[in-house]
């Protein structure tokens, strides 16, 4: 069967503006990454970002960090509840980093770092969050571990995703998205001295809360 050469092009286009988006997921970046991405976060992901933040259930003068803060959301939210502590975010992108001190200044500790090397002491927190970073995790193991480090005994990690199933059916998870079943993330969890508990929600929304003995 031959393909024209005008839908070849389509779905080449296609392909790389899929490419493209899937890679702003992960790491958004530039004038696109900073204008566009920052909302697109926020409102794309919000029912699963305040879901997060209910299972974390902050109080004043709980130390939260929050990884992978994206549009910045929840790092707002958080600062409300917690006051006054100064809430904690990490990020691989500076565009959101930029982001977020153009919003709010000095109020929140950010820093450019990657979950798999916190750039905090052991025992600093109280919570760490975490929403729709889990898919571009280079090592589950050695983040979760890193997560444990800097939880204070009894504390809390939630764990935002997306069921596996649910993004096979959207195609920018063909682009360098890690899929993970429930079970996997449950096991990982456990390996990583957390107890685990996986709370499924609406439209393959889930929950992963791990506690620190």
């Amino acid at each position: 069967m031959c393909i024209s050469p005008s839908v070849l092009l389509v779905v080449g286009l296609l392909a790389a503006l899929l490419a493209f988006m899937a890679a702003q997921l992960r790491k958004p970046s530039g004038w696109f990454g900073r204008r566009v991405m920052a909302s697109l976060l926020n409102e794309g992901n919000r029912s699963l970002l305040d879901a997060a933040l209910d299972a974390a259930a902050p109080t004043a003068g709980d130390r939260v960090l929050d990884v992978g803060f994206g549009g910045g959301y929840t790092l707002e939210r958080l600062a409300a509840l917690v006051g006054p502590e100064r809430v904690a975010g990490v990020e691989l992108s500076k565009a959101m980093i930029s982001a977020m001190r153009d919003r709010c200044g000095d109020a929140l500790d950010l820093r450019l770092a990657d979950a798999a090397a916190l750039p905090f002491p052991d025992a600093s927190f109280d919570i760490v969050l975490s929403v729709n970073t889990i898919y571009f995790w280079r090592d589950p193991a050695r983040v979760l571990a890193e997560t444990r480090r800097v939880l204070r005994p009894g504390g809390r990690l939630v764990l935002g995703y997306r069921s596996r199933l649910f993004l096979r059916w959207n195609p920018v998870s063909w682009f360098g998205f890690r899929l993970r079943g429930d079970r996997e993330v449950a096991r990982r969890l456990g390996e990583a001295g957390l107890a685990a508990e996986i709370r499924r929600g609406r439209t393959g929304e889930r929950l992963a809360l791990g506690t620190k003995a």
